[in-house]
């Protein structure tokens, strides 16, 4: 079945946000209730892309941070080859958040110092 992924661009962008990942961590996503079975089937590929983009920051990631990792004597947030680069945490995470980009703590604990400033 060819899917027209055009015409589900709007329900892409609204998936694709901090609410959706957390409840993936969580394993709490439920999209039976989504009744449109083309539309079920694209976001569900999304939830699969997801799902193993977060496996791979538990594995590797080593702020806490989703996509977010320490570069240099700043940090970077990495999206399929899409880089936004800062001197501090806070000025990625508004950069971030000013391009409509995921921005999820995934690792309280790793975060935390990073958040703080230390």
């Amino acid at each position: 079945m060819e899917i027209n992924w055009f015409k589900y661009s709007v329900e892409i962008v609204e998936f694709l946000n901090e609410k959706t990942l957390e409840k993936i961590d969580y394993g709490i996503l439920d999209l039976s209730k989504v009744k449109n079975h083309e539309l079920r089937s694209v976001l569900v590929f999304f939830e699969e892309l997801l799902t193993l983009e977060l496996k791979v920051n538990y594995l590797e990631n080593d702020t806490g941070i989703f996509r977010v990792n320490a570069a240099g004597n700043g940090y970077c947030y990495s999206e399929f080859g899409h880089v936004i680069e800062a001197g501090s945490i806070c000025e990625l995470k508004e950069m971030v958040l000013s391009e409509n980009r995921i921005w999820y703590v995934f690792d309280e604990i790793l975060a935390e110092d990073i958040l703080k400033g230390r």
